[in-house]
């Protein structure tokens, strides 16, 4: 293993230097905001299938006592945050797992010049979770976004973790680090037209000798041009090569690329023709893709719109997997429909085929298909309610893998803000997974909670912005 350690902790040096440091004087003389929140939450949670197993289920019932205190610091050019919740969780029947648990996190955006802007933040994450009876993260990141020239943009961004999390290959709680190190620059030239390069090093290294760790080098590059007012192309090219930790015969490089023929039919709504191919070169054997496809594209923009496509994927195997043809939908959507303004409906959803990454990185070639939505209701001022669900299916086709999870949730809540002060609300869940996979066993869960909540004072914060990562952590991480 790495030293962990000495890494995490010099990061988050790195992290709290910028945060800090890159203030500009000029912010010392601007009017700061300083707010100092305090808040406690009591909640009760109820699991019918604590341990998610398929047979003998297990009954939960977790007490948790949350005291919270939130520390920002706001003016023109910067956002710093300082959160920290300490909670005691009591067990009903898990007596020897009661105690205390620690969550904290700093996070900031700031703006030291008119065309840079920084983004930072460190999070601790200590908490106990199903199965092993632990669960815990600690994570760290920075991206520094800045416009060189009038048409050149570029960024830089560094995320890390070390977690004691659930594998995916195996079910199992393993502790592992990972780190993603990115640098990209785009240059526009036109008032439609643009290019760029970007590279990114990646690792996932687990502290003992595990088949899912690895280390891997990609640079890519894209180009968009219009030929016309109507008429555009868009060109990606892409090479990685993944080193594993323990089986080298598992390394591999992969080359893909692809053109896309883009028609405007009206302002918000394209046309296209794409091909891509795909390449991977394995000491097992190659295996080739090729696909072409036809979609079309509504209003899309840099984090909006709904690009939707149908196409087949020719593959050709040269080990044991037989050559085959399967349809493909490409799908990359998110959407909020604000239907009135009392309510809204937030949709998200998107395909891949790839090497597998960091979740199952020795499970080899995978198609994924996932999607979701969050609606949300406002029927007083003070009730609010939320329904939202998810179904995501992940397809290993590997000769000696051949396996599919499926993965669904539904669920829904009422928050109810009975004086300003006092908020409570209720949530409940139904989670269904299954696996083709021996080492993962199916199950249901049906989850309800309530929690009471005393909050004396709103935070401020400088925008309430419900990304397309925002919704998606919401429904597909939560």
């Amino acid at each position: 293993m790495k030293a962990a350690d000495n890494k995490l902790s010099g990061f988050l040096w790195i992290i709290a230097i910028i945060l800090f440091l890159s203030i500009p004087v000029t912010d010392a003389l601007a009017r700061m905001v300083t707010q100092l929140i305090p808040t406690l939450t009591i909640s009760e949670e109820f699991s019918d299938n604590y341990f998610n197993t398929e047979n003998d289920t297990f009954e939960e019932w977790i007490t948790s006592y949350e005291l919270g205190f939130s520390l920002g610091f706001l003016s023109k050019t910067s956002q710093i945050y300082l959160e920290y919740a300490p909670e005691y969780k009591d067990y009903k029947n898990l007596d020897d797992r009661d105690g205390f648990t620690n969550n904290g996190s700093l996070s900031a955006a700031i703006q030291p010049t008119k065309f840079t802007t920084i983004n930072a933040n460190m999070a601790y994450d200590g908490h106990d979770g199903n199965n092993a009876g632990e669960s815990w993260e600690h994570s760290a990141g920075a991206s520094i976004r800045s416009q060189l020239t009038e048409t050149i943009n570029a960024y830089i961004s560094q995320d890390y973790s070390k977690s004691y999390d659930q594998q995916l290959r195996t079910g199992d709680y393993k502790e592992h680090e990972t780190n993603t190190t990115e640098v990209g620059m785009m240059k526009k030239f036109g008032a439609k037209n643009s290019l760029g390069l970007n590279f990114t090093y990646e690792f996932d290294d687990y502290s003992s000798s595990d088949a899912d760790a690895y280390t891997s080098y990609e640079p890519s590059a894209f180009m968009r041009y219009w030929f016309t007012r109507l008429d555009g192309m868009e060109v990606n090219l892409g090479y990685q090569d993944k080193e594993f930790d323990l089986v080298s015969d598992n390394d591999y490089t992969t080359m893909e690329g692809d053109v896309r023929y883009i028609r405007k039919l009206s302002k918000h709504l394209d046309a296209y023709i794409k091909y891509r191919q795909y390449i991977a070169d394995r000491k097992d054997g190659d295996h080739q893709i090729f696909h072409p496809s036809v979609g079309i594209d509504w209003d899309i923009t840099d984090d909006s719109g709904i690009s939707i496509g149908l196409g087949v994927l020719f593959h050709k195997w040269d080990n044991d997997n037989d050559d085959s043809e399967e349809p493909f939908i490409d799908l990359d959507a998110y959407k909020v429909f604000n239907f009135s303004p009392k309510g809204s409906l937030s949709v998200t959803g998107s395909s891949t085929y790839e090497e597998s990454g960091e979740e199952a990185a020795s499970l080899g070639y995978n198609i994924l298909y996932r999607a979701g939505f969050s609606l949300d209701y406002q029927f007083t001022k003070q009730l609010s309610s939320n329904l939202f669900g998810s179904y995501q299916l992940q397809d290993f086709q590997e000769d000696l893998v051949n396996r599919k999870d499926y993965t669904g949730e539904i669920g829904g809540g009422l928050t109810w803000n009975l004086l300003k002060w006092l908020q409570l609300s209720a949530r409940a869940s139904h989670t269904n997974f299954n696996s083709d996979d021996a080492l993962r066993q199916d199950y249901e869960e049906n989850k309800i909670t309530f929690f009471i909540r005393f909050i004396p004072e709103q935070p401020i914060r400088p925008e309430k912005m419900f990304s397309r990562k925002t919704l998606e952590d919401k429904i597909f991480e939560d």
